[in-house]
């Protein structure tokens, strides 16, 4: 007979207290396992029946029994107020009642005045027909005023209200400060060439006096967030970029101006990108403008591989990067000769990062005709650049194998007929075990034999000479048995 334990009921989530604040949705967490026919109650602090199973049971629709998985029993709970705090309760009704309480906290409404007293945000809603006016929550338990484009006469003292019993209230001192500005006359997009000094500039304004720092980020990151600052020490610098160096100068004008004009010198290539200055002077928000540098250079060709070898008839791709801005003819050549897309080459062009392209020459059937010398080549208004590589015919390595012959010699044997007393002679092949033909000689089946079949004749000398040796031992003590016969 077999004893069966049912499992009870239990809580897999630890018991948490809930915080919400006035107006959200509270979900009051309650997960069982192994629930079986019993059944689940919510109750709240004065131990009114809230919901039975998955039915509501208290005449109020902000309450609702939340199921996401088969184990949750969750209590939804809109639009909370104030006075929804406390604790509540869900219950499996097993002997005893197991229970699980759940702490609700409830934050107060937050509003704001201004020094006249006029509401202007209830909750994190806007109360006031101002749109420069919101609630800032970078944080749960913030309720920031925000207040854009600020004026002059917004000065003075503005209150944070709690609506709790009694009322709490905080004030702050509004003292008005004009945030930065950036003025029309900055740059603009621009393009240089290798060997320019190019002069950015970043007018702005503001009280106090902004900051202005400068950034950069590569063109061929321009999808990337990451940017590096462009620092400055003693008026100028050397900032490591790519291979090559990037010097700035940062001019001063003004108290507390970092540097409204960022100057490079001699600029390259590796110096290109977007440029971004950015002012701020502790009122926020902070302002930022974009200018984006190119530098125009020749061609630069690079080759994957400078030799490359291929069997005859296998499909082969040749590939070379050129890096130029801007960018022109870009070419493949064979023995001199431009190369088009036919049935023999196909040419394509694929956009890498940057300034970047990487110039394809795919040859689906390679022939002999088809080995030799390859160019890329590529120009444009400041110059050219041409890289070579050779492609030849590959001839897998050969391996000699030594030829191995394997020759099976017969063996001679004796036996001595005790009725007789004379030696017979067989022949056996030492692989078959079988009497071996003698007519075959193991040289020449179509000899003749001529000689008597059983009897050690002459021919014998063919065969091994060790095998001869041993015979003729036997057949030297064979005689000596008989010559001691005659003698008894």
């Amino acid at each position: 007979m077999t004893n069966i334990m049912a499992l009870e009921p239990s809580f897999d989530v630890p018991i948490v207290n809930i915080t919400v604040v006035a107006g959200k949705t509270a979900v009051l967490p309650c997960s069982i396992d192994s629930l079986g026919d019993f059944k689940v109650v919510w109750t709240d602090q004065f131990s009114t029946l809230l919901t039975l199973g998955e039915k509501r049971i208290i005449d109020d629709e902000r309450m609702v029994l939340d199921r996401p998985h088969t184990k949750d029993w969750n209590l939804l709970l809109h639009d909370v107020k104030y006075d929804d705090r406390g604790r509540y309760t869900c219950q499996i009704n097993t002997m005893p009642i197991k229970t699980k309480t759940i702490e609700l906290i409830v934050l107060g409404t937050v509003v704001w005045t201004d020094r006249w007293s006029t509401l202007l945000t209830y909750g994190d809603r806007r109360i006031i027909n101002d749109e420069r006016i919101s609630v800032e929550r970078p944080r749960l338990r913030d309720w920031n005023l925000l207040i854009r484009d600020v004026q002059y006469s917004d000065q003075g003292n503005f209150v944070c209200q709690i609506n709790t019993l009694p009322i709490k209230t905080n004030s702050v001192l509004l003292n008005v400060l004009v945030p930065p500005t950036i003025l029309d006359t900055s740059s603009n997009d621009l393009t240089a060439k290798e060997g320019d000094t190019v002069t950015l500039t970043c007018n702005v304004s503001g009280v106090p006096k902004p900051t202005v720092q400068w950034f950069r980020k590569p063109h061929a990151d321009s999808r990337d967030q990451h940017k590096e600052r462009v620092k400055t020490s003693e008026g100028h610098y050397g900032n490591r970029l790519s291979d090559d160096h990037c010097l700035y100068t940062v001019s001063h004008r003004g108290v507390g101006i970092n540097g409204e004009t960022l100057i490079i010198h001699n600029i390259t290539r590796y110096c290109d990108g977007i440029y971004e200055c950015v002012a701020f002077n502790d009122v926020p928000p902070a302002v930022n403008r974009v200018i984006s540098v190119m530098v125009e250079f020749p061609p630069e060709v690079w080759l994957v591989n400078q030799k490359l070898g291929q069997y005859v008839g296998k499909e082969t791709i040749l590939e070379c990067k050129v890096t130029a801005f801007p960018q022109a003819v870009s070419i493949w050549k064979f023995q001199n000769q431009d190369l088009f897309n036919s049935f023999k080459h196909r040419i394509d062009v694929y956009q890498d990062r940057g300034h970047m392209l990487t110039l394809s020459l795919r040859l689906p059937n390679v022939t002999r005709e088809d080995f030799g010398q390859y160019s890329c080549y590529a120009s444009n208004s400041f110059g050219m650049d041409e890289e070579t590589m050779i492609l030849y015919e590959y001839f897998p390595p050969t391996t000699l194998t030594p030829a191995v012959t394997a020759t099976a010699i017969p063996r001679h044997t004796t036996t001595i007929n005790k009725r007789n007393r004379l030696f017979k002679s067989t022949i056996y092949n030492e692989n078959e075990l079988i009497p071996y033909n003698r007519t075959l000689n193991g040289h020449n089946p179509g000899a003749p034999y001529s000689g008597r079949q059983g009897y050690n004749t002459g021919q014998t000398t063919s065969y091994h000479v060790g095998l001869l040796i041993f015979s003729s031992i036997l057949s030297s003590i064979y005689l000596f048995d008989i010559s001691c016969f005659m003698m008894l």
